[in-house]
């Protein structure tokens, strides 16, 4: 087995027939399977996939573990060489950029963890690899502070808003939507912690491959790839609710989570 698609759902049946459908039209010329891993959304996912899909093997959480642990369950059962763990609202558009990241990924045995280059709706590049947070990014990022020039200046640097994407290079941290995995390292380094719910499981991740002398990489030579991605936890406009939000909460405890491990 070269490859499993690990896909992690919740409540989102359209996103998920898509993004199936859409792997199994690229007509792979690797041998390669599709775990579905249900968070226990309650919708009908499940049997939605049985009926259309029936090669598609089905792991079912009993409730909502969070992104870390839900994707651990499929995570566990993958047989693939390499792994590639999505959220259901990315789209793969193009077998050629499969096979370049896997050839890429085979010619670089210390890659633990490689983040494609990901396309917005519009075509335009989204921002998808970044520098670690300083103690003030979420702040800066949820409160007015984030207008003042040491607050811009901080999240332009999380951001990485002078990064090429148009270049293939080593990374701090790589966004868990879209993520390939060298199986052989992840059965080394551990799964994702499931300390956090939705946030800096990544972030922990690329940390733990990095300190365990592997690598974690940006690539950029793909160009089919789109995450129809909506940001729930932070806005560039500031407002209470906002800041008090259920999103919000979960991300700023998730951020001391990380600061006491």
């Amino acid at each position: 087995m070269k490859l499993s698609f690990v896909i992690l759902g919740y409540k989102d049946l359209h996103y998920v027939r898509l993004c199936i459908k859409n792997i199994l039209k690229l007509n792979l010329s690797v041998k390669y399977e599709i775990i579905y891993v249900d968070n226990a959304g309650h919708v009908g996912i499940p049997e939605m996939v049985r009926l259309l899909y029936p090669k598609v093997r089905i792991v079912q959480n009993e409730k909502n573990l969070g992104h870390p642990a839900g994707n651990n369950a499929g995570l566990r059962v993958a047989q693939g060489e390499y792994i590639l763990m999505i959220n259901p609202d990315i789209v793969l558009r193009s077998a050629e950029d499969i096979q370049r990241v896997l050839t890429y990924m085979d010619e670089h045995k210390d890659i633990a963890i490689l983040g494609p280059r990901l396309n917005n709706t519009d075509g335009t590049v989204q921002n998808s690899c970044y520098r670690k947070y300083s103690k003030l990014t979420p702040i800066f990022r949820r409160t007015f502070l984030g207008k003042l020039p040491w607050g811009k200046k901080d999240i332009a640097r999380h951001l990485m808003l002078d990064f090429d994407h148009d270049k293939t290079q080593n990374v701090e941290w790589i966004l868990g939507a879209c993520l390939f995995l060298r199986k052989s390292i992840i059965d080394q380094i551990g799964l994702m912690n499931p300390k956090f719910f939705m946030y800096f499981g990544d972030y922990e991740w690329c940390d733990r491959a990095w300190a365990s002398g592997y690598r974690v990489v940006y690539f950029h030579d793909v160009h089919g790839i789109f995450h129809y991605h909506k940001r729930e936890s932070a806005s560039s406009r500031f407002s209470i609710p906002q800041l008090f939000s259920y999103a919000t909460r979960v991300h700023l405890k998730d951020w001391l989570t990380y600061l006491h491990i």
